[in-house]
């Protein structure tokens, strides 16, 4: 692989820039490239240094002619394996789904992986959310997979129970939620490793949104979408929309899913039904059941539960509930192994550390 491929495939990937020259070389042999390790080294050299001779994306910053541009554009695309369809579409729209880490193998999700669900953003646990943020920031580079497993959002503008009604916050907009969301989000993945493997799954709030669009009316006039407002594939992540249906697998026998079943032993029941090992948020508490080698695992919310937004809940029924989230590390036979992490007043222990 040349030089000048190296530097034009950083300039696709910026965040490849972040890496070293070795990591950088198995990362474009893992695509099926043969770089050497000294052009890996160069290419970062001159890539980060941003010298006014280097080229982006396959033209040189003085070409002004755009016709020879988007040619460029489109020779480049095609050496790299990309679709730009640039005779149709502006530059700026390439192919999203080739900026998506796919499901990895069961030797590339070996690692830690971390599992987080019902953050009900913005009614999130700050504290907790503050926590989570260091702990990735402490094991970026152990970290192969980041999971959200439903309810990141509340939805609450879209609520059928307040239909009529002002928002638990007077004035919230959906708009303001998805604001909120995408500052939550850009927070929890800022210090992921480039390839890190990312999911996302609709919960029975996000599903608010798929609710509201099946009613003629509001169809007529709809409403951006959860995974449009948070760019879930322009940050990589693969999104699962059917939030009773979907499930992704860590590793060979592991489900993580939102949830399907409330009762007051819903570990048992979900394992009951589906006969696997599985792990699921939704009914906000923490619980596990085990049966041999196979578990199942309810890992706890992050929301704050005090927020006005969960006023619906009675005291006894919040008594119930617990703060927490959970790391999965997958063993190279693509077993796995859960820690359920508990949460006290936002605050947790991880590693020895207080987090």
């Amino acid at each position: 692989m040349k030089l000048q491929n190296i530097k034009e495939f950083l300039e696709f990937k910026p965040g490849y820039k972040k890496e070293g020259a070795k990591r950088l070389k198995r990362h474009l042999e893992a695509k099926g490239f043969k770089p050497s390790l000294e052009n890996c080294r160069v290419a970062l050299r001159e890539v980060r240094r941003g010298s006014s001779n280097s080229t982006y994306n396959g033209f040189s910053k003085k070409t002004k002619d755009t016709e020879d541009l988007l040619s460029k554009v489109r020779d480049l695309a095609k050496n790299l394996g990309y679709n730009l369809e640039a005779e149709t579409k502006p530059l700026i729209n390439t192919n999203l789904d080739d900026l998506i880490v796919k499901t990895p193998s069961i030797s590339k999700q070996v690692g830690m992986h971390i599992v987080l669900g019902c953050w009900h953003v913005p009614f999130h646990n700050k504290t907790l959310h503050k926590g989570v943020r260091k702990l990735i920031e402490d094991y970026k580079s152990e970290i192969k997979g980041f999971h959200l497993i439903g309810d990141f959002l509340d939805l609450n503008a879209l609520s059928s129970h307040d239909r009529g009604k002002f928002t638990s916050i007077p004035g919230l907009t959906l708009s303001q939620e998805y604001k909120a969301g995408n500052i939550a989000l850009d927070q929890l993945t800022e210090n992921l490793e480039p390839d890190c493997w990312k999911t996302y799954l609709y919960g029975n709030h996000e599903d608010r949104y798929n609710r509201w669009m099946r009613d003629m009316d509001n169809a007529k006039t709809p409403l951006i979408s959860p995974k449009e407002s948070l760019k879930l594939n322009e940050r990589g992540f693969q999104t699962k929309t059917s939030w009773s249906q979907d499930y992704f697998k860590l590793g060979k026998y592991l489900d993580i899913f939102h949830g399907i079943y409330f009762s007051i032993h819903s570990a048992k029941a979900h394992m009951d039904k589906l006969r696997g090992s599985c792990m699921y948020a939704h009914t906000h508490r923490i619980q596990q059941y085990i049966e041999g080698n196979t578990g199942s695992f309810n890992i706890g919310a992050g929301a704050d539960f005090s927020s006005p937004a969960f006023g619906y809940a009675s005291r006894a029924m919040k008594s119930q509930w617990q703060n927490g989230f959970a790391v999965v590390m997958i063993d190279e036979d693509g077993s796995y192994h859960t820690t359920q992490v508990i949460c006290q007043n936002g605050r947790f222990y991880f590693g020895g550390k207080k987090y």
